[in-house]
């Protein structure tokens, strides 16, 4: 049975099954490394971080020192740590569900939709670090203007709602496919939105991949399922 190993930020709100930092989300064994004084004001902005770089890298040999056979994060924008922590790595490092863009793109041979904590920090740098090229087409949406969504994970006030913060994913990725009827798939930046996949699946009827999907496939190991099952939402 494999392990994963996460970085998690040093935040207040509840995990819930689903959210890459919860060990609910896995039916595999989990280890966590916090980087501690790390938010998401640190991670969710428009030019990287570099003091970002020696925390992850300490919390990334730890985890893998600790039996970890895959490390990941709980941020895709942190995807220029990638190709930086990654060589000092015995085992697979995902900083980012951003990674996976080149081969979604790849198997669907059409559009793909972002779907991201703040579309206003999201840069061509972030998706430069990511490995995405300028000639795939995109179409991202935020969910920094929806307060239940907002508020607890990128302002660290009160906590998350499932229940409300599905009606706002909902809500966006309609929007975002009224806009771009030509979205072959989505991929979710945020690495807390796993939860929230099966309603994207159900508002577009489009494949959704999310950090936990390319954990799984890090792993590379086909006779085990790292993944539990996760609750539907509504």
């Amino acid at each position: 049975m494999p392990t994963v190993g996460v970085i998690l930020s040093d935040t207040g709100f509840r995990r819930p099954p689903g959210d890459v930092g919860s060990a609910a989300s896995y039916a595999c064994p989990t280890l966590f490394h916090v980087a501690r004084g790390v938010t998401a004001a640190h991670m969710v902005q428009p030019v990287a971080d570099p003091a970002l770089l020696e925390p992850y890298l300490q919390g990334a040999l730890a985890l893998q020192e600790r039996g970890a056979d895959v490390v990941t994060t709980t941020c895709g924008f942190l995807a220029s740590l990638q190709d930086k922590i990654a060589p000092h790595l015995r085992v697979p490092f995902v900083a980012s569900s951003l990674l996976q863009i080149p081969l979604v793109h790849a198997m669907v041979c059409g559009r793909v939709a972002i779907l991201t904590a703040n579309d206003e920090a999201l840069t061509r740098a972030h998706l430069d670090a990511a490995g995405i090229a300028r000639d795939v087409p995109l179409a991202i949406a935020g969910l920094q203007g929806y307060p239940p969504f907002a508020d607890p994970l990128l302002r660290g006030i009160g906590q998350m709602d499932l229940a409300k913060v599905n009606v706002c994913v909902g809500q966006a990725v309609t929007d975002l496919i009224t806009k771009y009827p030509d979205i072959k798939a989505f991929v979710c930046e945020c690495h807390n939105l796993p939860p929230f996949s099966q309603t994207i699946r159900r508002r577009t009827g489009r494949p959704v991949y999310d950090i936990l999907t390319l954990v799984a496939a890090a792993l590379g190991n086909r006779d085990v399922d790292p993944l539990a099952p996760i609750p539907l939402l509504s």
